[in-house]
């Protein structure tokens, strides 16, 4: 799984990363980022990379309520041509997510002590996702409120992680890994023209070399707490 990870780093070096194009959404930077919360995700436009704020948990158009997000937050790179969720969104709404690092839990006897995974030169790299827009929907079975009329109908962007098997790092800790995308492949990733079989292949393991890791507070594994401890290393 992959459900918290850290978009700490300013907008302006985000769009500098991606070489986006256009304005850039006003998004809170955060190192505890989690699912149901905003984030910054680049998706493809005529000629190049735009970046757009979308909230973590992936919602189907054809879902009643906006719930079924939080359950969608990661989609198996193994079945994502195959489940009703995600089958669409691969074929035409792949995005990457920018992160400075990601997270995952070790199991111990006392409880679950979470690690920090990021690149050894500091560099922001991203995570492979699918994007989906999700309309409420009409709620013609229901009266108007005395006064108020019927409810707004809310339009949101969404967006779920792809995970894979892990690679010599990743697996001392955990079976799955988010997939990494490598710089150089960004461009086949977002493009519509990208066939799924090249896109397939894109979904594995990244090496182990550039990526390190270590332990870090235990206060992170509440989603709510947000500071620079987040991702400083502690001895444990």
């Amino acid at each position: 799984m992959c459900c918290r990870v850290a978009q700490g780093s300013g907008r302006d070096k985000v769009k500098k990363k991606m070489k986006a194009r256009g304005d850039t959404p006003a998004v809170t930077p955060r190192l505890n980022l989690a699912p149901t919360q905003n984030a910054l995700v680049a998706v493809h436009e005529p000629g190049g990379i735009r970046l757009e704020s979308m909230r973590w948990g992936l919602i189907p158009p054809w879902a009643r309520d906006k719930s079924i997000g939080a359950k969608l937050a990661n989609a198996r790179a193994e079945t994502i041509d195959e489940k009703p969720s995600f089958r669409q969104p691969f074929r035409r709404r792949r995005c990457l997510l920018p992160v400075d690092g990601y997270y995952e839990w070790e199991s111990r006897p006392g409880g679950k002590q979470p690690v920090y995974y990021s690149m050894r030169d500091g560099d922001l790299f991203c995570l492979a996702g699918l994007w989906e827009t999700w309309t409420t929907p009409e709620q013609t079975d229901e009266p108007e409120l005395p006064g108020l009329g019927q409810a707004q109908a809310e339009t949101l962007c969404t967006f779920t992680v792809i995970t894979t098997t892990p690679n010599r790092l990743a697996k001392r800790v955990h079976d799955r890994m988010p997939v990494i995308v490598h710089p150089a492949d960004y461009g086949n990733w977002l493009s519509p023209e990208s066939k799924a079989a090249d896109l397939k292949r894109l979904l594995r393991p990244f090496d182990d070399e550039p990526m390190q890791e270590h332990y870090v507070t235990p206060l992170m594994n509440n989603p709510r707490f947000e500071a620079p401890a987040c991702i400083e290393p502690i001895i444990n």
